[in-house]
């Protein structure tokens, strides 16, 4: 009778130390203003307890490290503490983990499902492979005005001969010479069928980004501006390039730099020529209306208030003006410091934070 007894509680035992397994791979899908994007976290059993990578498929990121790992069954405990992540969960006897994903003071639940099999390549059948029926060099040019050197890509529909060529200037945010994101690479594709049809086309990773020398943080529009005209330039500076049909193509942020370059080129101290330009997504009203648009729509995906919502525009017009009657820079940096200042001095610290990282996002 012990015997049975020992065998049974052995089976017990062991049917429960693998039900409460953590290690393995877990998969979710965090909901944030109006996407949705796949999470993963890699949790492997160490001699101390457990350690944990995290991946983002969707952005093309992998094997974040994740500071803390720590799983008192039922419930995982999750942090990066570098980037402000936090999960917490509990493991059901589904084998699911019901939780919450926390971010700069934002929850979104997230429940995450045990993945045996990861398959999680992306299909992208609009991406060229190789080998490309043109010809593709990696190149680089000098800003000589901030002293960068700047890395790209130069693709021509042959290795010899006289073309058209473009300039593809990215959008907004440190972009690689792809304008990659969550998996697309938009500039990739572009520069792939404007070669085939016959237009030469250069693209280059922002300043800091990719192969490219210097910082991104601190640059403006106008620093990126200079970047394009040393992209023109070089591109001038090659015998297979025709000189007289040199173009740009904006996208978003780089539909406000393109104008900028071409409405200058040709004059005094600007040696770049350019014949035409083309703007994707492009801006159609001044920056500051287009600015509070936008924040209005993020907060409302983000789930703030119509009251809050219109607090926060109150506020956020309020210093853009500031920005706007500006004559210089020492002067705007105090002006605006003190107005946010008051501002978020005066709002109430339990009653809305997420309006506050709203306000101080603008800055």
């Amino acid at each position: 009778m012990k015997s049975a007894t020992l065998i049974l509680l052995l089976i017990i035992t062991t049917l429960s130390s693998k039900a409460q397994d953590i290690t393995g791979q877990w998969k979710g899908v965090l909901q944030v203003q109006g996407m949705e994007l796949k999470i993963l976290f890699n949790i492997t059993k160490t001699d101390t307890g457990y350690t944990s990578t995290m991946d983002s498929p969707d952005q093309g990121v992998k094997g974040i490290p994740v500071t803390v790992t720590n799983f008192k069954s039922p419930i995982l405990n999750l942090e990066i503490k570098n980037a402000g992540i936090k999960y917490t969960g509990e493991l059901n006897k589904e084998n699911i983990i019901t939780g919450n994903f926390n971010q700069a003071g934002q929850t979104f639940p997230v429940n995450l499902t045990r993945q045996e099999t990861i398959s999680e390549t992306n299909t992208r059948p609009q991406e060229p492979t190789k080998p490309y029926p043109y010809y593709a060099e990696d190149v680089s040019f000098t800003n000589n005005t901030n002293n960068i050197t700047l890395a790209g890509t130069l693709t021509l529909p042959n290795k010899e001969g006289n073309f058209p060529a473009v300039v593809l200037i990215s959008g907004s945010g440190p972009q690689n010479r792809d304008e990659e994101i969550l998996g697309h690479k938009p500039f990739l594709v572009l520069a792939d069928h404007l070669t085939k049809n016959g237009i030469a086309v250069l693209r280059f990773d922002d300043r800091g980004t990719g192969k490219s020398l210097g910082v991104f943080k601190t640059a403006t529009t106008a620093d990126f501006a200079l970047d394009v005209e040393a992209a023109v330039q070089y591109l001038q500076s090659r015998k297979e390039i025709n000189t007289k049909k040199i173009g740009l193509i904006g996208h978003s942020e780089g539909g406000i730099i393109a104008p900028m370059v071409a409405a200058r080129s040709g004059k005094v101290g600007y040696v770049s020529n350019v014949s035409f330009i083309v703007l994707l997504a492009g801006t159609g009203i001044p920056g500051d209306q287009l600015l509070l648009l936008q924040q209005q729509l993020i907060g409302k995906a983000s789930g703030m208030s119509e009251a809050d919502l219109a607090e926060s525009k109150k506020q956020n017009k309020a210093a853009f003006d500031i920005v706007v009657k500006a004559t210089d820079t020492a002067g705007l940096n105090k002006n605006l410091t003190a107005y946010i200042k008051q501002v978020y001095n005066t709002l109430p610290v339990a009653k809305d934070r997420q309006m506050k990282l709203h306000l101080l996002a603008s800055k």
